[in-house]
């Protein structure tokens, strides 16, 4: 089997090594490798072509892609050749991150391409073995998983960047052996995400023995210990040297069982899963629930307490926001709605003719309430507003109307208001008024009444709810608290 390398990465080191001693496979090209690891690639594989871009792996035979890297552009090439039909093996890494495996997990449902991930630690022989044993019941009923690392930071303490990078690989092991875990609490001491002291992360699970995750800056050491009711099992690898030890001590003071492997082991195990034709297991899976466990370790920080990782609820104010944002869209509509029922109602029910609804919105009506009571004489307000009418007249001629009493009419009162009308728009220079002044048609009270209570209720609730917006602002959480939070 042919196979190309797209970035580099430490860990896949007895991989490479495994593939370099195998007759039968062959590493053909590769490319991001950094130089520092360029020159002992080359002398395991001196046939390799070293390429500058991924575009050239377009048109190169290989059967599949090791992904060791996690640069952006060597990311995005992969997702390209996977999309292209090329199978991927996955070296994971936490700065690869789940969007990267997530959108692999999306070109696999489009074309069924093979993804095979390869946690480093997780698919060695001797937790092969481990799990064997567990599920065998040597070690009786498992009731907790504890490991410890330490790990050497580039500068004095460790960075949260490279705690997940050792987090990420470890998950993927504590799964396998202690099942599926849907809760987490991490808890990072130091109070910068730059300069950790110490961080444990507890996972817990339904079906699931709890499981302790210590990591501490220091020289490279790692060591998981299973506790069982029938027999302990201590398992510790050297991660420089690519070495492990196995050993299970019975509770009943029978002899300690050991079992060891080394780079030579780890890399042939895992070129038998690089190379392994059923890919249809639920490996890829496993391996986003890796990376989530990782990411659900940051809300954790944030949020300070455990996360449920599959059924987490939203925060108070998260559903405040999301229930106010149902709720505008809705009263959007609902407005919009409101509106045109409203036009088309008014249309129907509005005794009023347009000339008179035109009159009315131009203000050329003259009211009652603009007459001295009972007579046909303007008082003060009647004569403003015939100035008015008469600088509009003397602009555009349109029809004025005059508004009848809705009590009975004694007499002839409403002609003698209109002929009053006429007369002061006459003294005011205004002729046409004798064609363009008349009487307006009394409107329906009840209809009236309606369309005006119409009017209020199509815009209340829009208003109601532009003012509990202001809640939004008063809830909201200041700067240096959101800050304080993000940090955490």
């Amino acid at each position: 089997m042919r196979f190309a390398l797209l970035g580099y990465d430490p860990q896949a080191g007895p991989l490479l090594d495994a593939l370099a001693s195998a007759p039968e496979h062959s590493l053909d090209f590769a490319l991001g490798v950094p130089d520092e690891a360029l020159g002992e690639l080359l002398a395991k594989s001196p046939g390799v072509r070293i390429y500058e871009s991924w575009e050239n792996l377009l048109s190169s035979p290989f059967d599949r892609l090791i992904v060791a890297g996690h640069d952006a552009t060597l990311l995005d090439g992969a997702r390209q050749l996977a999309a292209d039909g090329q199978s991927l093996v996955l070296v994971p890494h936490a700065a690869q991150g789940s969007a990267f495996v997530y959108s692999l997990s999306l070109v696999h449902d489009d074309n069924q391409v093979p993804l095979i991930p390869l946690p480093t630690l997780a698919s060695t022989p001797l937790v092969d073995e481990l799990c064997q044993k567990i599920q065998s019941g040597e070690l009786g009923e498992v009731m907790l998983l504890r490991l410890e690392r330490q790990l050497k930071p580039a500068g004095h303490l460790l960075t949260r960047a490279e705690v997940d990078a050792a987090l990420l690989d470890d998950v993927s092991l504590l799964r396998r052996i202690g099942g599926s875990y849907d809760r987490v609490t991490a808890v990072h001491a130091g109070g910068d995400p730059q300069a950790i002291s110490q961080a444990t992360v507890t996972l817990a699970g339904a079906n699931a023995a709890e499981a302790s995750w210590i990591c501490r800056p220091g020289a490279d050491s790692w060591r998981l210990t299973v506790s069982g009711s029938e027999a302990e099992a201590r398992l510790t690898f050297d991660l420089g040297s690519s070495s492990g030890r196995l050993e299970i001590q019975p509770a009943s003071g029978q002899p300690v069982s050991e079992s060891t492997t080394d780079r030579k082991a780890i890399g042939q195990a895992h070129l038998a899963k690089a190379t392994r034709e059923d890919t249809s297991s639920e490996d890829w899976p496993e391996m986003t629930r890796s990376f989530e466990t990782v990411e659900a370790t940051h809300t954790s920080l944030r949020r300070r307490r455990t996360i449920d990782l599959y059924f987490e609820t939203t925060s108070e104010r998260s559903i405040f926001k999301s229930q106010m944002t149902a709720m505008g869209c809705g009263l959007l509509l609902l407005t919009l709605f409101g509106l045109v029922a409203f036009l088309l109602l008014g249309a129907f029910l509005d005794s009023r003719t347009v000339l008179q609804r035109n009159a009315q919105a131009g203000g050329r009506i003259v009211h009652e309430d603009e007459f001295a009571a009972g007579t046909a004489i303007l008082n003060a307000g009647g004569r403003q507003h015939v100035d008015e009418l008469a600088r509009k007249l003397e602009r555009k001629s349109e029809t004025v109307l005059v508004m009848p009493t809705e009590a009975d009419d004694p007499g002839d009162l409403a002609a003698r208001r209109v002929e009053a009308v006429i007369q002061a728009l006459l003294e005011r220079d205004r002729p046409e008024a004798l064609q363009l002044v008349s009487l307006a048609d009394v409107p329906n009270p009840w209809v009236q009444g309606l369309l005006k209570v119409l009017r209020v209720a199509w815009i209340a609730p829009l208003v109601l709810f532009l003012a509990m917006q202001t809640l939004l602002f008063i809830t909201r959480p200041s700067a240096q608290a959101e800050s304080e939070s993000s940090d955490g």
